[in-house]
């Protein structure tokens, strides 16, 4: 019995374990600009990452995942034989994480919460050489947002959500070529916000532009229609912000104008167009 509790004394001086030898930083930020990895916290929530090899498979079995809670949240060190790898880092707020199924597909699917949020990617390839080394890898905005403000002098006291529904972008995308790729139903819901501001976000599909036609629904709690607006070739570009203002309850259609301006830096937007509704 003595015997078959003893256990084996492993020392550690003769361990082969190998240290890590490559540490990979991610930033959503520009090269003029040189804050903290840490600050990619304000820009989302969530990294999902996958390493690929030369042939194209999957390096990692399982993609990791950090969380801006996780301490060293965008840094990641890793033990790696020399050779060249391809990296897709996804950095979201959704509810459920990305699937990274391939250097040329991110998927999104469908939630309880937020389906799609503002998502910034890296899409490239490292090589990894004998000496430890680090990777500074900055990733870029993949979406296009869409932002409404209703004006509406008075809401109706039944308004407990709102529905958007479009067609015409992606909820999948091309990490090298930043492009979507798949032609997506989206439809999202948004409870009542108290500065009557709501956003949505997708892909432009196969481009870095496109139009989008959205339809807006007024729910109650019950799912019962209060009113339903349908918008048609919203404009929509890569790293813009179209914002749209107006009353959501009124008959009038309006007239639509458009404004816009733009810098450049990467984790900022570029710029913002405005119209009316």
């Amino acid at each position: 019995m003595l015997a078959s509790c003893e256990k084996p004394i492993l020392g550690t001086e003769d361990s082969n374990e190998p240290e890590d030898n490559v540490t990979l930083t991610f930033s959503a930020h520009g090269a003029t600009t040189r804050a903290a990895a840490t600050d990619i916290g304000t820009c989302f929530s969530k990294l999902n990452v996958m390493l690929f090899n030369a042939d194209g498979t999957k390096y990692f079995d399982k993609m990791r995942t950090q969380y801006s809670t996780d301490e060293n949240f965008g840094q990641m060190s890793l033990t790696l034989p020399a050779g060249e790898y391809g990296v897709v880092a996804v950095g979201h707020s959704s509810a459920k994480s990305a699937t990274i199924k391939s250097m040329e597909m991110v998927q999104f699917t469908a939630s309880d919460g937020q389906k799609l949020t503002d998502t910034f990617c890296y899409g490239g390839t490292v090589t990894v050489g004998e000496a430890p080394e680090q990777h500074q890898l900055t990733m870029n905005r993949m979406g296009a947002m869409v932002r409404f403000t209703f004006t509406d002098e008075e809401i109706p006291a039944q308004l407990t959500h709102v529905k958007f529904d479009y067609t015409g972008g992606s909820a999948n995308f091309n990490p090298t070529t930043s492009e979507g790729t798949t032609k997506s139903t989206q439809s999202e819901t948004r409870p009542v916000a108290a500065d009557d501001v709501y956003e949505i976000f997708t892909f432009p599909y196969l481009s870095s532009s496109g139009t989008l036609k959205i339809t807006i629904t007024a729910l109650t709690a019950q799912g019962d229609v209060i009113k339903k607006r349908t918008l048609d070739a919203v404009p929509v570009t890569r790293n813009r912000i179209t914002s749209y203002t107006g009353k959501l309850f009124s008959d009038e259609d309006g007239v639509i104008t458009q404004s816009g301006f733009g810098f450049t830096v990467n984790g900022e937007w570029e710029g913002e167009d405005q119209h009316e509704f």
